[in-house]
């Protein structure tokens, strides 16, 4: 070693209120004219709005005043500039300055350390993207960035931590505090797992108080999983809470040579096709999920959607056919030897790529034919044109939560379909019909859509069940009215 600097990135993502604020302040100072500092140093903070940047030089700004050593008379004196956010340490001529991405252009400038406080929160990439870039001239920069986690697989910051904790490379840091991604919301190992400082300056009692209300409400659970157990979760509430697919995890599943009903879910060519069965016996809604992903992909996208799907497929919870590309033909020889196990009445499909696989379905001399369109015909499979708007999707919205809330619904815990709920949201129309929506996450959620599609399916060919007087037992009673009980 010659001395400099090794690290180059370096990223802390905790849960909220433990101090990220403060811990930038003081590095902003060490760097400024502590143990870090260097002649004509230039110092930023970034942050996303105005407000926040302002927050991080307040807490500088205090730490200045604080220390007389930092005063005009001091050894190391600071000039405070409040109307552009900076301090100014004229003996060795550094500075540093706060940034809000709301500012004007910042290229330009010539970071020797820059600290991005909640990169989670970015709306756009541009001013981490400008700070990323505009260190070659320094002999030995460093950017920091300490933040609670994204949900979004896809945001930069995701992608840091992702790499960082995988990349054999020394000049990247990475030290990520969360909970186990399985970890209930009550488990108080889990917080300290995500809270470094719990304990100490941060509440225990506040904590537990905020647990204890989303679990109360459970509207408020995936928030409270994102910035409190720093677990990468969309904030935006799941149609079924987490808690409430668990208390379904009965371990039961298809009994082989019942009648069933099944539903597909096409992907592209290299993202993940679910189908899911459920049993005819309308007492009870079974499933089972099938998950097929191209298995040169699995890595890769193991990393982009934060979901372990090579250990899925060695765990046999998931299947990867060779290649780049979803093949179809292998997932139509796996639905023929799915009808040779369990008699299956139909299979509800989306129409997207479906005309790939009718073909499949004629090369592998698998007699099918669609519903409403081809006569039907002793021993073929009937296909059943599912749409993804809100008419076809609506029922099978709430013939899905209907068969959480009454407990019908029984699974075995395969974590693919769970991964999938967890990131399965709903879109409302006008007149309060309900889908579930792609357009708003780049989670996949292919395993949830096919269940609502399975069980939407079996209810509208089942006779229908008697309710009782229990909310729980009110077929128009929504999960999102949990929060009111």
């Amino acid at each position: 070693m010659d001395g400099s600097r090794r690290v180059r990135r370096a990223i802390l993502s905790v849960a909220r209120k433990n101090g990220k604020t403060m811990l930038i302040a003081a590095l902003v100072l060490a760097h400024l004219v502590g143990p870090e500092a260097i002649p004509n140093g230039e110092i930023y903070s970034a942050a996303t709005d105005r407000e926040q940047a302002g927050q991080v030089f307040k807490f500088a700004r205090q730490l200045v005043e604080a220390e007389p050593e930092f005063g005009p008379s001091g050894e190391l004196p600071i000039t405070v500039v409040p109307s552009t956010k900076t301090l100014v340490h004229k003996p060795n001529g550094s500075f540093y300055r706060a940034l809000s991405a709301e500012a004007g252009t910042k290229h330009g400038l010539n970071p020797s350390v820059w600290i991005y406080d909640e990169l989670a929160q970015a709306r756009d990439q541009e001013l981490y993207e400008v700070l990323n870039t505009s260190q070659g001239a320094r002999k030995e920069p460093l950017g920091i960035v300490i933040s609670t986690q994204s949900p979004d697989p896809e945001h930069p910051l995701s992608k840091l931590i992702d790499d960082g904790l995988v990349a054999n490379d020394r000049t990247v840091l990475v030290h990520l505090y969360c909970a186990d991604d399985e970890a209930d919301i009550d488990d108080e190992d889990a917080w300290a797992a995500a809270n470094p400082a719990l304990g100490d300056f941060r509440s225990v009692d506040d904590l537990r108080a905020l647990a204890v209300q989303a679990g109360r409400m459970r509207t408020m659970e995936a928030s409270f999983r994102n910035l409190y157990l720093n677990q990468r979760v969309d904030q935006t509430s799941p149609l079924i809470p987490r808690s409430e697919w668990k208390a379904c995890q009965t371990g039961d599943t298809l009994i082989d040579g019942e009648e069933i009903y099944l539903a597909l879910d096409l992907s592209g060519v290299n993202d993940l096709t679910a189908l899911v069965g459920v049993n005819a016996d309308p007492k009870e809604d079974r499933i089972k999920a099938w998950h097929w992903k191209p298995q040169e992909w699995l890595h890769d996208h193991a990393h982009r959607d934060r979901a372990p799907y090579d250990v899925w497929f060695k765990d046999k919870w998931l299947e990867a056919p060779p290649g780049r590309a979803i093949d179809y033909s292998y997932v139509v020889h796996r639905i023929a030897e799915i009808r040779d196990t369990y008699k299956v009445r139909g299979l509800a499909y989306d129409r997207w790529r479906i005309e790939l696989l009718l073909v499949e379905f004629q090369r592998a001399g698998i007699d099918a034919y669609v519903e409403g369109k081809d006569k039907p015909y002793d021993g073929a499979l009937r296909l059943i044109p599912w749409g993804q708007g809100y008419r076809d999707m609506s029922p099978a919205v709430e013939a899905l939560e209907a068969s959480v809330i009454h407990r019908r619904l029984k699974h075995d815990g395969n974590p693919v379909l769970g991964f999938c709920f967890a990131n399965a949201i709903v879109t409302t129309d006008a007149s309060g019909n309900r889908k579930l929506d792609k357009s708003k996450t780049r989670f996949r959620i292919d395993g949830a859509v096919s269940t609502a599609m399975a069980l939407g399916l079996k209810a509208r060919e089942s006779e229908p069940i008697a309710s009782a007087t229990s909310p729980w037992d009110d077929p128009n009673f929504s999960l999102s009215q949990l929060g009111a009980f």
